[in-house]
């Protein structure tokens, strides 16, 4: 009996000179590993089921238990041409990708999670801003993760309207009027405490298009950041790769002034 797996190609690597294991998410199994056998000979079949992000309709078996399933072949190929040619891109996909391993078991059902990758694979390659699109996944794996900072009301007297910031005292934001009671809030810039409110709760196929200052979404990466590496402790390698990326064009601007 064949078992038809249709999703997405969020992880591979390799098993032996020729093999590979695929990790693929799914509607209703959710994330699960695959053997494909044969798949980094040249003329195989599945080759280009180890290519990140391919969406297909994969053939072969469920696993079972704890144990793997496998891959026999593939139909129905679409890919993502823009992330495949664009590594700023690819890095940003492979983050929340990476971001979603960490966050489910394998065989945990994920549905909202499947249909909410699958729009954020699109809208990063229909050209929107990856940054953004990897912020609302962040935000809003906090809960999975068993974070859950506030960020809807001053846990003071319950302002929701105004200007905040972010205060790891109180574990979410802080009114402006009661600023002083944390000498060590973030001082962010109040519009990224804004996004990061709207990135809690906006749905990624709600954003058509968005436009945010490159200060702004500096400050607003540097709150998300904070939580993920002092609450979830979790730091990804696309992570890593994206701030290696940001620091040598720093360092080396593409027109630098003279």
């Amino acid at each position: 009996m064949t078992d038809k797996i249709s999703g997405i190609v969020i992880g591979v690597r390799d098993y032996s000179e020729n093999d590979s294991l695929i990790k693929i998410i799914s509607p209703a199994i959710g994330i699960n590993s695959y053997l494909a056998r044969g798949s980094k000979k040249a003329n195989s079949h599945l080759k280009i089921a180890t290519q990140l992000f391919v969406h297909g309709d994969f053939f072969g078996r469920f696993p079972k238990g704890r144990g793997l399933g496998y891959l026999n072949s593939i139909e129905s190929v679409t890919l993502f041409d823009q992330i495949s040619l664009d590594i700023v891109l690819n890095a940003y996909a492979s983050h929340i990708a990476e971001l979603l391993i960490a966050a489910f078991d394998e065989n945990s059902e994920i549905d909202h999670w499947y249909l909410m990758f699958i729009q954020g694979l699109k809208k990063i390659n229909d050209g929107l801003d990856p940054q953004i699109i990897a912020n609302i996944f962040e935000i809003q794996l906090l809960a999975v993760f068993g974070v859950e900072p506030n960020l809807r009301a001053d846990p003071i007297d319950g302002t929701v309207e105004g200007e905040f910031d972010f205060s790891e005292q109180y574990n979410g934001i802080l009114a402006k009027q009661h600023y002083a009671l944390d000498p060590h809030r973030l001082h962010a810039n109040p519009k990224a405490i804004y996004y990061l409110r709207l990135f809690s709760e906006i749905k990624v196929s709600q954003i058509n298009s968005i436009q945010i200052s490159a200060n702004i979404k500096r400050s607003l990466q540097r709150v998300i950041n904070l939580i993920y590496d002092q609450q979830v402790g979790l730091k990804t390698r696309a992570r890593r790769f994206i701030e290696q990326m940001e620091t040598l064009q720093n360092k080396f601007p593409e027109n630098p002034t003279n």
